[in-house]
């Protein structure tokens, strides 16, 4: 720990080893001179490498702190590529998020900064001697291709060369500028949805072409493979489904056509380790629109940690979401709740009610 003059941090680590808490103290806050500049700084492993939070007050006549967060430089973590979000909020006298002391003023990738004014700080988050800054390092790692190579069923393995090579294939499809050839009677018996279309009374079923909107390429071959396939191949995903995202992609096409393997392949996936503070909010919309039990189970549990939820309810996308979903809104808090109960149950007055938006 780096001090400066009547100054110190400390960093407080959460159960989410992505959020922790920055404790800035001052040994006498009302003895500070507007001409004081004070300086701390911490480290903390996060992800296997070194992140730096610190604070910067510089004296005037209007005093200001600044807070940043930096994460780790090197990128390529144990030789994986790898994006880094990291987000602050000061928190009030009661532990609550409050946005309204401080702005930005800068924010990329692997850095954020912001700067309030003392006054500020000191009338709405000093608690005796201290105020906290509830910190977010998230580290998203794209997994490397695997070198070995999948032994592929003889079955799927040979229509898929049949479909590649337009080997008597009846029909194609034409989806974000890319054209792919299949078998109707393997799609009809993979998808109920496409046995609709290509076999029943829809206009498509007379037609050789068909074009498909709303969903990307690269998202639509990944679930052709799947479907001849029965898996996922680095073959056949090396340009989908290397980040979160591209999982909720494919979600949305499984659930689409029907391809429920496929769907719990995806929700699984997202359940596990896709759950951060910035995607909670786009992962339990994902999960009421295309009822996904297991994934809004997971984001239930990621928001009843005060921590998490105090920095997703700071978010307009919270916002938006109660609004569309004021149901949520009574599930989550009821989570809360019960995690609260539970706690309290095993170690008696350890934690503080959280505040509720």
């Amino acid at each position: 720990m780096a001090e400066g003059r009547r100054s110190g941090c400390e960093i407080v680590p959460g159960k989410d080893t992505s959020l922790f808490h920055l404790r800035v103290w001052l040994s006498s806050p009302e003895d500070i001179h507007p001409a004081d500049d004070l300086f701390g700084d911490m480290k903390i492993n996060v992800g296997g490498r070194n992140c730096t939070a610190y604070y910067i007050f510089a004296g005037s006549s209007d005093p200001t702190i600044t807070l940043a967060l930096t994460g780790p430089l090197d990128y390529a973590l144990g030789g994986t590529a790898a994006k880094v979000s990291i987000r602050m909020v000061l928190l009030d006298k009661t532990g609550s998020p409050v946005t309204s002391v401080g702005r930005e003023t800068a924010s990329w990738e692997g850095y954020y900064a912001m700067i309030a004014a003392w006054d500020d700080v000191k009338a709405n988050c000093l608690v005796d001697n201290y105020f906290v800054v509830l910190c977010s390092v998230h580290i998203d790692r794209k997994p490397q291709a695997s070198s070995v190579k999948e032994e592929l069923p003889d079955l799927g393995h040979d229509l898929a060369i049949m479909s590649d090579k337009e080997d008597l294939t009846d029909v194609s499809f034409h989806v974000g500028g890319e054209s792919f050839s299949a078998h109707r009677l393997v799609l009809a018996t993979r998808s109920p949805v496409f046995r609709a279309q290509l076999y029943g009374p829809m206009a498509e079923s007379k037609m050789t072409s068909i074009t498909v909107q709303d969903m990307e390429a690269s998202t639509f071959r990944c679930m052709l493979h799947y479907i001849y396939h029965g898996s996922l191949s680095d073959v056949a995903v090396k340009d989908v489904c290397s980040t979160m995202p591209q999982y909720q992609h494919l979600l949305v096409a499984a659930d689409r056509y029907g391809v429920e393997g496929l769907k719990k392949i995806c929700e699984d996936k997202l359940s596990g380790n896709g759950i951060t503070v910035d995607s909670v909010i786009s992962m339990l919309e994902l999960a009421e629109d295309h009822v996904c039990p297991k994934l809004k189970a997971a984001c239930l549990d990621f928001l009843a940690d005060g921590d998490n939820y105090k920095m997703v309810t700071i978010s307009d996308e919270y916002i938006r979401l109660i609004q569309s979903f004021p149901n949520l809104l009574v599930e989550v808090r009821s989570r809360i709740k019960k995690t609260l109960e539970e706690s309290t149950t095993i170690n008696p007055g350890a934690h503080k009610k959280t505040r509720l938006r």
